[in-house]
């Protein structure tokens, strides 16, 4: 895919002939009323394109905010544009202050990186900041900052899309953790860093350990723990910890078996691992509270009700 530049002039001139509404538009109670404003998709797909977004207009009923948010995220006809969202993604909340809007955005934004990521924060600015009383937007997911992104508040100016090739290495993964109600594991997704130098397992292993971003699960490696040593031979992922996880890991059979498979999916994400062994200070773990280990043990996703499938 070949790198362009957004040409901000253009974005910008638009913007200024644009006709502007006030602040009190777009309060969630204002009463419902049409009015056509731009907005920004991707137009990667077309190779013809002079920039790496291209605008549609589209009529809004009722508030702003949220008209803008729902016509970013559907599906545009124009040929050649397309949404650079993921399924799944919703407005959780927005604020203004001092001509800075605030959007919360659900869990699924955060999946994003890299081009990608820069491409969804690119349409998201230039969308809002065609409004004459926003100057700047300021994203967030479930109420967290993205950690890898560089800026964390966009305006039209600061909009120019380039090629990534000098960015981190970022993988996308599955983490997975006891749910904090109710039985069995939940899922995570994370864009997790890797180091230069570190393999997949080890990047995956460190973002684990970490617990997870969200109220809706919890934590589960014991105190202390510290990962030793990981390799992956044979599509067998072995796992040495250090001596806490055994001595600190919960005494019920249940708990411990929720903690063992919620590091086991975890390292079943990666495409070469089909079992894990697990070993405590260079020794085979053959029981964690009650609960017997086998010697190597494969991914348990049922371990999910909510998957239906994977």
């Amino acid at each position: 895919m070949r790198r362009r530049l957004l040409t901000l002039g253009c974005a910008l001139a638009l913007a200024l002939a644009l006709a502007a509404c006030g602040p009190a538009d777009f309060q969630e109670s204002a009463p419902p009323r049409q009015k056509e404003y731009e907005v920004y998709y991707s137009a990667m797909g077309d190779e013809q394109a002079g920039a790496a977004v291209g605008c549609a207009y589209r009529a809004v009923s009722g508030p702003v905010v949220s008209g803008l948010m729902s016509a970013l995220l559907a599906e545009p006809a124009e040929p050649g544009l397309s949404s650079p969202f993921p399924a799944g993604v919703r407005l959780l909340s927005w604020s203004l202050e001092e001509e800075r809007l605030h959007l919360d955005l659900s869990e699924q934004y955060g999946g994003l990186t890299g081009m990608e990521l820069t491409l969804a924060d690119s349409c998201i600015a230039l969308t809002f900041c065609t409004l004459d009383w926003v100057e700047a937007v300021y994203i967030t997911v479930e109420g967290r900052e993205i950690p890898y992104r560089r800026t964390q508040v966009f305006s039209a100016q600061d909009v120019l899309l380039t090629g990534a090739e000098e960015e981190p290495v970022y993988l996308g993964v599955n983490l997975w953790y006891p749910r904090s109600q109710g039985d069995g594991l939940g899922v995570e997704y994370r864009q997790v860093l890797k180091n230069e130098g570190d393999s997949s397992a080890r990047a995956v292993l460190a973002a684990w350990l970490e617990g997870p971003q969200y109220d809706s699960l919890r934590a589960c490696a014991p105190e202390g723990t510290v990962l030793r040593a990981v390799s992956v031979a044979e599509g067998i992922c072995t796992v040495d910890l250090s001596a806490e996880f055994a001595a600190n890991a919960p005494a019920d059979a249940r708990s411990a078996r929720l903690l063992v498979y919620a590091l086991v999916n975890s390292l079943g994400e990666l495409d070469p691992v089909e079992a894990v062994r697990i070993l405590c200070q260079g020794e085979p773990l053959e029981a964690l509270g009650g609960f017997r280990l086998e010697p190597t043990l494969t991914p348990d996703l049922s371990l999910d009700p909510s998957l239906e499938q994977r």
